[in-house]
């Protein structure tokens, strides 16, 4: 069922690259990210990335429907122990992310694995049959969803030692904080290291990478801390460099696996 749906999900993501749809956008973040690549290079890399996006939205029926032992056989971690060490701190724990290889199946099958729920924080989406969807299937395991908007719902987890997620990787408003990404300083969202600094929760960076079986992987990164103090304009930067610096090195070693298709640019 699986492989049926990825083989449907990437004909039709593939079929959406040669109509045009926001193509011209992927192309433009993809010579933002690699100026000097030749525009045929850029073209295979774009139809590639389509086809990442359309496994990622079929295997989002899989999650909804699939049973909890098959998802947890399709992702691993390859160092746990950094994951339950930091949680066993109690001093509140926040996973950052990106949107890479399959970020709902990392949620998701995060927590099956690691045998773990937590708070997933979302943007506050209008109620519709599609956020309805979504969130039936990534509250499966147990997580729950945090609206991105709800700032104390997200203090009273990390200060009750909970784990909380995010995914930091889209375009955050002009005025917010401006890191390097792919050699462009561009607005990027604080909240994650706002929240680290003024919580002191320790902060892992999740790498989920898809393998050429079509499972995944998660690899926890450690984002250091300790020598942050104060709650100031400049650290909150200093955290959020470090967290989009290794965003930045993973979707380098496999750029078909990032979400290209959104206006990542658009406030430069």
């Amino acid at each position: 069922m699986r492989r049926t749906l990825n083989a449907i999900g990437s004909l039709f993501a593939s079929i959406l690259f040669y109509f045009g749809i926001r193509r011209s956008v992927t192309f433009d973040n993809l010579q933002n990210a690699y100026p000097t690549s030749s525009k045929s290079a850029l073209n295979a890399l774009a139809l590639n990335a389509y086809k990442n996006l359309g496994i990622v939205f079929a295997e989002m029926l899989y999650l909804r429907f699939a049973r909890l032992t098959k998802i947890k056989r399709g992702i691993s971690v390859s160092n746990p122990e950094l994951f339950h060490a930091a949680l066993a701190k109690k001093k509140g724990l926040i996973v950052v992310a990106g949107h890479y290889a399959n970020w709902e199946w990392l949620a998701l099958g995060g927590s099956l694995v690691l045998k773990t729920n937590y708070g997933v924080i979302r943007k506050n989406i209008d109620k519709s049959f599609v956020e309805k969807f979504l969130t039936k299937m990534r509250t499966r395991t147990g997580n729950r969803m945090i609206n991105a908007g709800d700032v104390r719902g997200m203090y009273r987890a990390l200060q009750s030692g909970e784990c909380i997620t995010i995914l930091g990787d889209q375009a955050a408003p002009g005025e917010s904080v401006r890191v390097p990404f792919f050699g462009r300083e561009v607005p990027t969202f604080e909240g994650p290291a706002r929240l680290a600094i003024r919580t002191n929760a320790i902060m892992l960076f999740a790498e989920c990478f898809r393998k050429t079986d079509g499972n995944y992987e998660i690899t926890f990164h450690p984002m250091e801390t300790d020598d942050i103090v104060g709650d100031s304009e400049l650290n909150v930067k200093i955290l959020t460099v470090r967290h989009t610096e290794v965003l930045e090195k993973i979707i380098r070693l496999n750029p078909e696996q990032w979400l290209w298709q959104h206006k990542r640019w658009k406030y430069v």
